[in-house]
């Protein structure tokens, strides 16, 4: 009815249109006005056919008009253009007109790519920003469900409470039996009697485990049995666990524990202490790619920069299939460190077992062979992560961390540190998290379109790399290619280090690394903030001493503001713009620890061997980049006296210092004692200046002194 009464219609107008035609050959239309306007009908008749396409050869015409309408720029026109947006996003006239002679183009047609370029590029930040904002509600819904979890199986073990009792009861029955099943099903498999402390355990020497026949099947069921215990610790949320105040993380219950698994003895080896914690963090990454990283040792030294020095896969009992990593069972050695000269690093070799429980829930284990006596300062009980989907592009990861570590060599400022922040669960789950959001951020922000995406992911390789390097020398890590000269690495007693290099100028044959920690009377946070703060920079950096510092760009930006990637602009007073010097810096924070790691890099070499990496020189590197940076970590008193008040925010923070500057050695590899002279100088007048600088602004800014905060 519709069609037709249109149709009607349509006859109507031209049948009025038909009437109008005058004798003489013109047709008579109504104007605005009482008069009317004449035109030939011959032009009217061929403007109504034109319009319809009816026209003779007017189709092709029209379709000729719709092609150059629909036709694509070449290679060469886009990358013209985007050469140039990357640059100026908003060209004046006589730029467009220059890029139109360029690329053969039209005004509008250069004037309208950039309109959409520049819409297309808001929209893609603004999708981004979406996805971020989603990830980060999800993240504080989990952490106000684990938060009405524990404030509703709140236990005091000094209550006589007898609900409170019995609810203790319950749950460690509950776990009582859970163990005691998993204990008869493997003396089951194994047709032996249940023993008490069968769940983990195997011979003492390495020897034995390597050379049995029946090592496969053993070490199947020792990953299986660890598997099944990390996921009852991972989904228990009452008796087990004690969330600490102020922090995002949470400590066993070894009471409770002991309970649960009666027959695990092994905590009371002589020399070792019991770290277990246990943290959840929502990850940007699909879990597919967390579990690659995880699974495949360059990756994951590579995830984990500035907490694994070292990573390698020493034998392989089950192989990956076309299904992944699942049910893969390897075994590797591992050396995590942390950035302070007064921690040791930890080297510890264990079964890595991957197994997908589900779609889109994989749970990967580690679990050491021996008891960590005699071959080991350290053993890993069942740990590991738990990876939950919870969208395409990310994942819930619950990481638990319980070993027996010979804590012996760590200095006294750090010992109270030990359970849970400096390697512990938490900074497990931050690291992932940082990395995860940096890496989609690189590829799906266009807010800095001066950078390529190119250009941004070698300037983030780069930064790593920096974050890795001052973490490695300041530990002396690296199956000892550092060699230490002398100090403890305290703020009396400064320690100085040096490694060979083939890299860098031919007159420097050596790098010479400065570390020094201490205690400064002031929360972490405003630590952090001072030392990240552009305006009083020049009265600490001997880098930028007298200059003016900006930033120039965001490379990559993790979990928060406070995570970053940037390249700093360093010129000083009365200068040309081609004297100014160019710092790439590496800033994250974290309760477990922040850092702020940065380095001189020359602009011209910036943008010739990072800003346009096609153009590289055959068999030239990467630029040699030596770290200056500072590490830092609340002390134990915080965490003790935090009452509910986040990590960081009160207290005291451990400050570690160092830098790494070119030198050259004697004859027979031996350091020059001026050298490390000058080095120790160097930090002593530095750690001056930076703690004068810290107490002075924090009594300008807060008002109030820094031992009364």
């Amino acid at each position: 009815m519709e069609m037709n009464q249109q149709h009607n219609e349509g006859n109507e107008s031209f049948v009025a249109l038909m009437n109008g035609v005058a004798g003489d050959g013109t047709a008579t239309l109504p104007n605005d006005g009482e008069q009317s306007m004449n035109i030939p009908t011959r032009e009217l008749f061929a403007a109504i056919e034109a319009d319809s396409g009816l026209l003779p050869g007017n189709s092709s015409n029209t379709n000729e008009k719709k092609k150059r309408r629909l036709q694509r720029l070449t290679g060469k026109q886009s990358e013209v253009l985007e050469g140039f947006f990357s640059i100026c996003g908003h060209p004046d006239d006589g730029q467009k007109r220059h890029l139109s002679e360029t690329t053969g183009l039209g005004l509008d047609q250069v004037k309208f790519w950039f309109q959409n370029k520049r819409t297309q590029v808001k929209t893609m930040c603004w999708k981004e920003e979406n996805y971020k904002l989603s990830v980060e509600n999800e993240i504080l819904r989990d952490e106000n469900r684990r938060v009405k979890i524990a404030h509703c199986t709140a236990i005091c073990l000094t209550c006589r409470n007898s609900s409170v009792q019995n609810q203790l009861a319950v749950e460690m029955e509950r776990l009582m039996g859970q163990s005691e099943w998993l204990q008869q099903e493997i003396a089951r498999s194994n047709g032996t009697p249940p023993a008490a402390n069968l769940a983990f355990q195997l011979n003492s020497s390495a020897d034995y485990v390597f050379s049995g026949q029946h090592d496969q099947q053993m070490i199947a069921e020792l990953a299986k049995n660890a598997m099944h215990a990390l996921i009852i610790l991972a989904e228990s949320h009452v008796a087990l666990w004690f969330p600490v105040p102020g922090c995002s993380y949470e400590v066993l219950n070894k009471m409770a524990y002991d309970q649960a698994y009666p027959g695990d003895n092994s905590a009371n080896a002589i020399g070792f202490k019991t770290e277990a914690t246990r943290a959840v963090s929502m990850v940007m990454m699909d879990y597919k790619s967390v579990v690659d990283f995880l699974m495949d040792p360059y990756n994951y030294r590579t995830f984990f920069p500035e907490v694994i020095s070292g990573a390698v896969t020493n034998r392989i009992y089950t192989w990956p299939t076309s299904d992944g990593y699942n049910g893969v069972i390897q075994l590797m050695t591992v050396e995590m460190m942390f950035p302070s000269p007064l921690v040791p690093a930890r080297k510890c070799t264990f079964l890595r077992y991957c197994n997908v429980l589900n779609e889109g829930l994989v749970v990967v284990i580690d679990v050491s062979l021996d008891d960590g006596s005699i071959f080991s300062k350290c053993r890993k009980m069942p740990s590991g992560f738990l990876i939950q989907s919870i969208r395409p592009n990310s994942c819930k990861v619950t990481a638990i961390e319980h070993v027996l570590a010979d804590d012996t060599g760590v200095h006294e400022l750090y010992q109270p540190c030990m359970n849970g922040l400096v390697f512990g669960a938490r900074r497990w789950v931050a690291t992932m998290a940082r990395q995860s959001a940096r890496m989609r951020d690189v590829h799906h922000n266009k807010t800095a379109p001066q950078v390529s995406t190119k250009g941004r992911k070698n300037l983030m390789k780069l930064a790593d790399d920096l974050l890795a390097s001052f973490a490695g020398g300041i530990a002396a890590t690296g199956g000892g290619t550092w060699t230490v000269v002398i100090g403890a690495g305290t703020e009396k007693d400064i320690r100085v280090a040096y490694r060979r290099t083939t890299e860098g100028s031919s007159s420097y044959n050596a790098i010479l690394s400065v570390s020094a920690s201490l205690r400064l009377p002031l929360p972490m946070r405003k630590t952090f903030d001072l030392l990240r703060n552009l305006t009083h920079r020049c009265k600490w950096d001997v880098l930028v001493h007298g200059s003016v510092v900006k930033e120039e760009v965001t490379i990559a930006r993790g979990v928060g503001n406070d995570d970053t990637v940037t390249v700093l602009h360093c010129k000083r007073a009365g200068r040309e713009d081609r004297g100014r010097t160019m710092i790439l810096q590496n800033n994250g924070y974290d309760a477990s620890g922040s850092f702020m790691v940065y380095s001189q890099i020359d602009s011209e070499l910036m943008n010739t061997m990072v800003l346009s990496p096609s153009d590289l020189p055959p068999g030239r590197g990467g630029p040699s980049l030596y770290p200056t940076g500072f590490s830092l970590l609340p002390d134990g008193q915080a965490a003790q006296d935090s009452s509910g008040i986040a990590l960081g925010e009160v207290g005291g923070t451990l400050m570690t210092m160092g830098f790494q500057i070119p030198v050259k050695l004697a004859s027979g590899d031996r350091m020059y004692s001026r050298s490390a002279a000058s080095a120790i100088r160097l930090m002593t007048d530095t750690i001056a200046l930076v703690k004068k600088t810290l107490m002075n602004e924090h009594s300008g800014i807060y008002g109030v002194s820094p031992f009364n905060a």
